[in-house]
């Protein structure tokens, strides 16, 4: 805390500078309820990680500026300044889209005046103690033409629900060069190191019953029993626009990823009480690294009310992975609440397990959008696939795929305020890597064809303020742990469901972003003893609702409050479906308020998360289990100098 009050002393007695992060404000900034992030602040049904009951960072459907991105490493908050998720409607129009829905990354690109922001934040309540310092700042070296940017983090987290406690380090450098209206180029470099202090949480493995009721701060682990990450990002970007009438976009990124030796605890077979198996495992160092980009050249031109579009695109990708080799060892009987204090015991690790995947991917794409009608997506693509996979004392194992993969979506515009959109997409998505608990850890599942139908409304009730209501259905193959714990094909996977958003301002003082999704996830095993069987899938939500509201009181300057209210159904939690989570509503409260304090923007925000305390289990396909944090609070200040 002492270093908190030092922190806001400091914005106190500083001069004026034009705003950064005292305006960031993602309710304020949505234009729906499907997903978006400003800064710190995540809001919306879905995020990078999950979207329809899939992940498209899982699938490799990431875009920085709209550029093809193969993630290894994730971008960091100094790096990153916002995002959105594009499913729905919000695709509509984006070239080259994918099934599960495309994240767009915004990145911190300087400004033309100079700023800095320092932001201190500390959260507390029981085990609940986290403090942040960031700092951001840009600079125009040639006025118009060249400008820096680069921030730093420090976060350290004594109650983290992932570990006993740990501490990161970020950073990163951007820069922003503009020799000509017409030419504009980005380059970056962004690195974080995290480490956890006092030891890695046990990963709990449910067995064949209903999931105890736990908190985070019950799964306590020897000292030396760590893990620890390097994650490194870096790549340039450009446009370059009136080249005959074409304007050519291109961008380049490498993303590194790597581990060093850790340590792995895991509960097997956990029990309606707390009690399992209790095992150790550790690994090798392990990383990944991928580099990848595209090159897009468009050519836009207009017939009377008609507006046309013609992409080609070009993106590529190179990533190589290392994993397995590690050792578990067994230690009998434990509960939650009471782990053993062990010793370091003695491992003794295997070699490693290396992958490579080398793609490419070309294509033409239309866009056309004939005034108060409506507008049309085609788009053709032909991908060369490639995963090579080299297991210690086996030869290597190639598989190979050259899909064309297409993509086509309409909407019509029925009136001045209300339209109606359908699209069909075909894609070669990844469907991830085998969990922890399989034999196959780590190894990565070579990329399936999927595909993904949709269809909906938009209604405008104002400007500002949109309903929409749409249904989808996605299917894909389905990879899952067999009898002998081997992530492999065992089937398909089917989601269909119902997605509603409403976003924007109800009256002058008051903002909401609603949205709702009511999934039906199904999978066909065709592996299963009797016969194929139709389960349900877990880990996706069959209910969600979230519902964030800002209200600004009049006659109080610079005062917002705000509240979320989240309501999940229940999920089933076994993959034999007998078992289930209760359904749980969380409920936060906030309130910020941004002023100025001698010349310099301020900005004070509270935020009680959790309020009730709801207890509930999140479900994972592996058989993980995770409980909800606890209720606690955070107020952190930010001023821009």
């Amino acid at each position: 805390m002492a270093g908190l009050l030092t922190g806001i002393g400091l914005l106190l007695c500083v001069g004026s500078a034009h705003a950064q992060r005292t305006a960031e404000n993602a309710v304020a900034e949505a234009e729906d309820a499907f997903g978006s992030a400003v800064g710190t602040e995540v809001i919306g049904l879905y995020t990078s990680t999950s979207a329809r009951g899939f992940s498209p960072t899982q699938a490799g459907n990431l875009r920085i500026d709209g550029l093809y991105f193969d993630q290894a490493a994730a971008l960091n908050a100094r790096l990153l300044r916002g995002s959105s998720v594009h499913v729905g409607i919000s695709a509509q129009g984006y070239p080259f889209p994918a099934p599960t829905g495309v994240v767009d990354f915004d990145l911190r690109v300087p400004g033309e005046r100079p700023v800095t922001s320092l932001v201190v934040t500390h959260g507390a309540l029981f085990s609940y103690d986290r403090t942040a310092l960031e700092v951001d700042t840009q600079l125009p070296i040639v006025p118009g033409v060249f400008s820096l940017g680069g921030g730093a983090t420090f976060n350290r987290n004594a109650a983290h629900e992932v570990a006993v406690g740990d501490e990161n380090y970020n950073g990163a450098v951007v820069g922003h060069f503009t020799p000509g209206d017409d030419i504009a180029l980005t380059a970056f470099w962004s690195g974080l190191k995290t480490d956890a202090v006092d030891g890695d949480r046990p990963k709990i493995i449910l067995g064949n019953n209903a999931p105890p009721r736990f908190r985070a701060d019950q799964m306590t682990s020897p000292a030396w029993l760590a893990f620890g990450f390097r994650q490194f990002n870096a790549g340039a970007y450009g446009s370059v626009a009136d080249l005959a009438g074409w304007t050519v976009r291109a961008g380049a990124f490498r993303s590194i990823n790597k581990t060093p030796r850790s340590f792995t605890a895991f509960l097997f077979n956990t029990d309606t009480l707390g009690q399992g198996d209790y095992a150790i495992e550790q690994t090798p160092p392990r990383f990944t690294k991928s580099l990848s980009g595209e090159v897009r050249a468009s050519r836009p031109w207009t017939e009377g009310p008609r507006r046309h579009t013609v992409h080609l695109t070009a993106r590529g990708r190179n990533r190589d992975a290392t994993f397995g080799g590690g050792q578990t060892l067994r230690f009998g009987r434990a509960a939650l609440g009471a782990f053993p204090d062990l010793a370091l015991p003695t491992f003794v690790t295997g070699e490693r397990t290396g992958s490579e995947t080398h793609q490419f991917t070309g294509g033409l794409g239309y866009e056309g959008i004939w005034s108060r009608v409506g507008q049309l997506s085609l788009a053709a693509q032909k991908t060369d696939y490639k995963r090579t996979l080299v297991r210690p004392g086996a030869g290597p194992v190639v598989g190979r795929s050259a899909p064309w993969l297409y993509n086509g979506a309409a909407a019509a515009y029925l009136s001045p305020r209300l339209a109606a959109y359908a699209g069909y997409t075909r894609g070669l998505e990844e469907l991830g890597a085998a969990p922890f608990n399989a034999v196959n850890r780590d190894e990565a599942v070579p990329a399936q064809l999927t595909r993904q139908v949709d269809a909906g409304v938009r209604y405008q009730f104002t400007p500002k303020l949109q309903f929409v209501a749409g249904a989808f259905q996605i299917d894909k193959p389905y990879f899952g742990l067999d009898r002998v714990n081997v992530f492999r094909p065992l089937g398909d996977i089917r989601h269909r469901g119902l997605e509603f958003s409403l976003a924007g301002p109800l009256t002058d003082t008051l903002t909401v972003v609603a949205g709702a999704v009511l999934l039906r996830a199904r999978i066909s095993d065709e592996t299963a003893a009797l016969g194929a069987s139709r389960l349900t899938a877990v880990g996706p939500i069959p209910r969600l609702v979230r519902v964030n509201l800002q209200y600004r009181p009049p006659g109080v300057a610079g005062l917002v409050l705000d509240a979320k209210v989240e309501s999940l159904s229940s999920r089933v939690v076994t993959v034999n479906n007998a078992f289930r989570t209760g359904a749980t509503l969380t409920v936060d409260a906030g309130a910020r308020y941004t002023t100025t304090v001698a010349g310099t923007p301020v900005r004070f925000r509270l935020q009680a998360l959790n309020l009730a305390n709801a207890n509930g289990i999140t479900p994972q396909p592996s058989g993980q289990i995770a409980p909800f944090e606890a209720r606690r609070v955070e107020l952190s200040v930010a001023a821009d100098f």
